[in-house]
């Protein structure tokens, strides 16, 4: 079954739930911004004399910090939650493919996706607002937007560079989390291949052979797979004739193979065990007479 569809939806769907973070962070950037536009166009104002002397904007730098703070800070927060949902991606995907692959394309899909929407919003938020609080806002945002274009530019040349950062964390993270997926190991199926050694240490090395190949002084066949011997058919031997039958029943006509069962010789007359001229006790002296 395919499920390459199935992996490249979650880079996506995580990507826009990383790009709904994004966006709340460009409205907390621009609300802070917007609360304090008038200290950020006194700030404009004393750069704009600073060089013939008329402008101080030491004082105004205290005043401006909690902004760049929480710009930055939001920036931070959610680049972590960024990198978390590039990491989540990469899991998921490993246990949708079912192998230790293809995180790093989904943490970079997630953080691709992000990046757009936190982009995309951050100019929507600029026209309409015309205030951001990163370094670049905090001298060019005005309450009229007189000047959005140097606004714009300084924010959109500070989302490429942490854009790009983001990117290769994401793929990093994506890559982490389909590794740390805790998948069933299965044992490969492909038998090793079998590699014959040069030398065994624990062996002695023969010296070659005139008309053998060998290979590090050990005797090897000329043919790896030699050709089987002809198949012979197992001859019958003679089974020697006796008196036990080969099984049980016999055969019919065993009893009456020649030599099989000899015939029983004719009864002899019984040897004397008497001495010698003295005739057994059923001799013909102990026989009663004839009539």
């Amino acid at each position: 079954m395919n499920n390459r569809p199935e992996a490249r939806s979650i880079g996506w769907n995580l990507g826009i739930v990383s790009g709904l973070f994004a966006a709340l962070q460009v409205l907390i950037s621009a609300s802070a911004a917007r609360a304090n536009i008038a200290t950020i166009e006194s700030m404009r104002w004393s750069l704009a004399r600073l060089e013939s002397g008329g402008g101080n904007p030491m004082p105004l730098l205290g005043l401006l910090a909690p902004v760049v703070f929480i710009t930055y800070g939001s920036m931070i927060v959610t680049g972590a939650v960024c990198l978390v949902l590039c990491w989540y991606a990469g899991r998921l995907t490993a246990y949708v493919n079912g192998r230790r692959g293809g995180g790093a394309g989904a943490g970079f899909r997630v953080a691709l996706l992000s990046g757009a929407i936190w982009m995309a919003f951050s100019i929507i938020i600029s026209l309409l607002m015309h205030a951001d609080g990163t370094i670049t806002g905090v001298v060019a945002s005005t309450h009229d937007g007189s000047a959005l274009p140097a606004q714009l530019a300084g924010l959109l040349i500070q989302q490429l560079i942490f854009g790009a950062i983001g990117l290769g964390l994401g793929a990093w993270a994506g890559a982490i989390g389909s590794n740390s997926a805790p998948l069933s190991e299965t044992p490969s199926m492909t038998a090793p291949a079998y590699v014959l050694p040069a030398t065994y240490s624990m062996y002695p090395a023969y010296p070659p052979i005139a008309g053998y190949p060998t290979d590090g002084g050990y005797l090897v066949s000329a043919s790896p797979y030699p050709s089987p011997a002809p198949y012979a058919p197992p001859q019958q031997l003679p089974q020697p004739l006796g008196n036990t039958p080969p099984a049980y029943p016999p055969p019919p006509d065993y009893y009456r193979m020649a030599g099989a069962n000899p015939p029983p010789s004719a009864p002899q007359e019984p040897v004397a065990s008497g001495p010698e001229g003295v005739p057994a006790p059923d001799g013909t002296a102990n026989q009663p007479p004839a009539e």
